[in-house]
């Protein structure tokens, strides 16, 4: 195969990994970061191929890179997620003759055509009902895949493949695990790729909007110092023993820890019987000390860094290391098994057209040299057509409500998949109101609620921690409220020694089944990016457009 040059683009740099593939593993030769122009690629899409192409060109000659295969890995919040059950087959290309022929129910776009679909088989379930396939399916804007062909042809190099973020770390993970219930958490430099994996079985995934960097961002915030010293103490043990507690670096990563929380509780609420053994974190988050203890203790499961990849080898002659490659899992991970987007080439369409258009010539040339032989039937053939349009227009009033109630038909289909898309779990907020007002003790009081995607944060006071404990109990008995967990608690005192106790918890709001069809289809793994019920276009893999 030679050398492949795997090139992830993001919006102001690219990163590039120069790979050989082997039968058994992966060699990196050399990984290396390219400034990109602003505004050549917005959100996965190149912009700009010209000015793309002139900075990787430079950045391959300054690496001494001549000749080699392309691949690269798209990431975009365009990208559409879904994933559906579909009865099991003994062919896989079944499975992708039943996709294709349901794509239109999967995403009710009118656009459609304009899109490239892909299928990725994530797991095979048994139930009462039967057997099912688990299927993750993607729809890709064909003008961004052809984006990346046009970015080879203006590099001069062939194309080994494009590849999408998702499942490029999905095929990674799939090495790294052999057994258990592991959460998997794949740290970029934004945001965290979450997976629950059951051995190589991809269980559930979300991408959360925090990663290295925020939390870098973080500790700047809360110590006041600029980023660049916030990064110097959570990379350098030493400093951070003398200048951050165990207590302040749990507050540090507060919003990540919560995010995974809310990603497991999820999960949980839907899988009781499948419980997370273990956590294991890749990526760039392996450069944080002490992360890993913080985040075991944060969550209540034991964490680990993962500090070696299985399938991947480094070149001695590069001089790189584990800590040196981290950032370059997905375009490692992108070989594996890739999905291989493309857009047909116009070229093939227009040979077959014409083709088509040949044939059609040589009909009508040969028409016109035995038209001469039928002209005598002309007289008969113009009276039996005048008898057809008596006929036709005997029936054109039928014809027309027939289409009329047909076009009715798609019109209220694709309303309603789209209404069913808009569903959430806040729907549930009124309910929750009312029972309130009728469960709460009258010495506990709410100062300040909010709801995103069905996952609730209440803050509130309550006369005593008696009336507390009895509202939590008479909150968890409402059979739409799952997760209730008391974040933390403080008590006050008034001159006669009487307590109030102010307090913050989080549940979740889970809306009733339907039975329709539609609720069917979407009760698969929510999409990347959000922690509840209903699909989102990526953003993602992590993407969350999980």
């Amino acid at each position: 195969m030679g050398i492949i040059l795997s090139v992830y683009l993001e919006n102001e740099k690219a990163r590039v990994a120069e790979l050989v593939v082997g039968k058994k593993a992966t060699t990196v030769n050399n990984v290396f970061e390219v400034a990109l122009p602003e505004g050549a690629v917005d959100d996965g899409m190149v912009l700009d191929v010209e000015e793309t192409a002139g900075a990787l060109r430079n950045a391959f000659r300054y690496n001494k890179i001549k000749k080699a295969r392309l691949a690269f890995v798209v990431f975009s919040k365009k990208i559409a997620n879904k994933e559906v059950m579909l009865p099991y087959m003994k062919s896989l290309a079944k499975v992708e003759e039943a996709v294709m022929a349901n794509v239109d129910d999967y995403f009710p776009m009118n656009n459609l055509e304009d899109y490239v679909i892909r299928h990725s088989v994530l797991d095979t379930v048994e139930n009462a009902e039967g057997k099912f396939y688990n299927v993750q399916i993607m729809a890709f804007q064909k003008e961004m895949v052809q984006s990346y062909y046009q970015l080879a042809d203006a590099l001069k190099m062939p194309i080994e493949t494009v590849e999408y973020y998702s499942n490029a770390i999905f095929q990674l993970l799939q090495k790294q695990l052999s057994q258990g219930t592991v959460l998997a958490l794949q740290m970029d430099r934004e945001f965290t790729y979450v997976s629950i994996m059951n051995g190589k079985t991809q269980l559930f995934k979300r991408s959360i909007p925090y990663g290295r960097d925020t939390i870098i961002k973080n500790l700047a915030e809360y110590r006041r110092i600029d980023e660049e010293e916030a990064e110097e103490i959570i990379t350098d043990p030493q400093k951070l023993d003398l200048e951050l507690t165990p207590d302040e670096y749990g507050e540090v990563i507060q919003d990540f820890s919560s995010s995974v929380t809310r990603v497991v509780e999820f999960h949980t609420s839907r899988n009781p019987q499948v419980a997370v053994e273990l956590v294991k974190v890749m990526g760039s988050g392996i450069g944080l000390i002490g992360f890993s203890e913080i985040l075991s203790r944060e969550l209540g499961v034991d964490a680990q860094m993962v500090k070696e990849i299985a399938g991947v080898k480094v070149s001695k002659k590069s001089g790189l290391n584990y800590e040196r490659i981290v950032d370059y899992l997905p375009n490692i991970g992108a070989l594996i098994s890739p999905l291989n987007l493309k857009v047909e080439e116009e070229k093939e369409a227009g040979k077959k057209g014409g083709a088509f258009l040949f044939f059609i010539l040589l009909a009508l040339v040969v028409n016109a040299a035995v038209a001469a032989f039928f002209i005598w039937t002309y007289k008969n053939l113009t009276t039996y057509k005048d008898n057809l349009k008596k006929e036709i227009a005997s029936i054109q009033g039928a014809e027309a409500a027939y289409i009329t109630y047909n076009n009715a038909m798609d019109d209220y289909k694709t309303v309603k998949e789209y209404y069913n898309s808009t569903r959430n779990n806040n729907e549930m907020l009124y309910d929750l109101i009312i029972d309130l007002e009728e469960i709460m003790p009258e010495s506990v009081g709410i100062t300040n609620m909010s709801a995103e995607e069905g996952m609730v944060s209440v803050t509130g006071l309550a006369g005593g921690k008696e009336a507390l404990a009895k509202f939590i109990i008479e909150l968890k008995k409402l059979d739409y409220v799952g997760g209730v967990h008391l974040e933390n608690t403080a008590d006050t005192y008034d001159d006669a020694g009487r307590a109030t106790v102010s307090f913050n918890m989080t549940f979740y709001l889970m809306l009733p089944a339907e039975g329709t069809l539609a609720d069917a289809n979407a009760e698969g793994t929510p999409a990347e990016g959000t922690p509840a019920e209903g699909e989102q276009t990526e953003n993602a893999e992590g993407g969350t457009n999980e």
